[in-house]
């Protein structure tokens, strides 16, 4: 998910469960700590396809928590005894003494974690079993920005601040705020889960009613909200894609993009640049071919998770494109692209329309 949300949940861990061993400074190390994971972001510097192999790998991992968070958890135990030397009774002694050391290795420990367990709520995927798998995990629950959820957790976060001013409350409720904060978010989260799989029911309906029988159906949300999602459905000869949201009665409607049959797309199956795409999209790929006024021909693979806006023709947010020549050779190694959309009130309104209607 987004960094703030990944900052926000890391500053409740910090709340629910070591404020009143570690003060208020557990809140932004516990901040500090979710985003962590992200710096694996560097790594797509040097390359496009990077992003697509090592973002969301290892530092995701459910082992990176356990292995790596007592070493951060040690090293600002450290950081505080350095200090508390260097300034003799300027810092509270809780955050340096022995009983603050068990304190910040589970306080990285936790935030570590968190960052897995919302990011495969996405359908970006995530390489939970890094490094020992490759394997991309996806839940399609929630959007990588989801207002009411991270609103949940930084009201928390607002509350606790309140009662330890004294502003309202006591003290001691900051903990108790801050859990049930936690455990309204995983109900958010089954809530949109359920939403992804009533999509998958209706549109599966939807299809039999028409006489069409499919291969598979993936439901996807959208921006902002877990109501208006995106269905693809794949059948032997085309890929469908419509909308659905269980708040309007408004049937889904198919875009219907047929299947490309052409021995090209087997000679771009074999480039190690497909390979890498193909890993990344967990397999949901679509063909889209062009003649060239210069008799070559362009191929494209498109990530199908992130088709945009239903056109004419197949296009997905991102994917890689290569060019052969008369002889089906290929001209240079494929190359990635991206569509990404530029964000306009009309993409905004189709989704409000979309998930409560006109």
């Amino acid at each position: 998910m987004d960094t703030v949300t990944q900052a926000v949940f890391g500053a409740v861990i910090g709340q629910v469960g070591f404020q009143s061993k570690l003060g208020w400074r557990a809140l932004a190390a516990g901040a500090a700590l979710a985003t962590v994971p992200d710096l694996d972001v560097i790594g797509s510097l040097s390359d496009p396809l990077n992003e697509w192999r090592h973002h969301r790998g290892v530092t995701h991992s459910v082992f990176f928590g356990p292995v790596v968070g007592p070493l951060f958890g040690i090293a600002i135990w450290k950081m505080y005894q350095w200090r508390a030397a260097r300034s003799p009774g300027k810092l509270p002694e809780i955050l340096s003494n022995a009983h603050a050391l068990s304190a910040w290795i589970w306080l990285s420990v936790l935030a570590f974690l968190t960052h897995p367990f919302l990011d495969v709520l996405t359908p970006y995927g995530t390489q939970l079993l890094a490094p020992f798998s490759d394997e991309r995990f996806a839940v399609n629950a929630m959007s990588i920005i989801d207002p009411v959820y991270t609103g949940l957790l930084a009201l928390a976060l607002l509350c606790g601040w309140l009662v330890r001013r004294g502003t309202f409350g006591k003290p001691g409720w900051s903990p108790h705020i801050a859990g049930a904060a936690i455990v309204m978010s995983v109900g958010w989260q089954i809530y949109a889960w359920g939403i992804n799989e009533e999509t998958k029911i209706a549109a599966r309906k939807t299809l039999a009613d028409q006489g069409i029988k499919t291969v598979e159906i993936s439901s996807y949300p959208t921006l902002f909200q877990p109501w208006f999602r995106r269905v693809n459905a794949e059948t032997d000869d085309a890929v469908r894609v419509g909308f659905y949201s269980p708040l309007t009665n408004t049937p889904i409607t198919w875009t219907i993009y047929p299947k490309e049959d052409s021995a090209l797309i087997s000679e771009f199956s074999r480039t190690m640049e497909y390979r890498v795409l193909e890993r990344f999209a967990m397999g949901e790929i679509g063909w889209r071919i062009e003649a060239l006024a210069d008799g070559h021909t362009r191929v494209e693979a498109h990530d199908l998770r992130y088709i945009g806006v239903p056109g004419p023709q197949l296009s997905a947010m991102w994917g890689i494109t290569g060019t052969f020549n008369a002889d089906n050779e290929l001209i240079a190694p494929p190359v990635r692209f991206s569509n990404r959309p530029e964000p306009s009130a009309d993409i905004f309104s189709v989704m409000w329309v979309g998930a409560f209607g006109e």
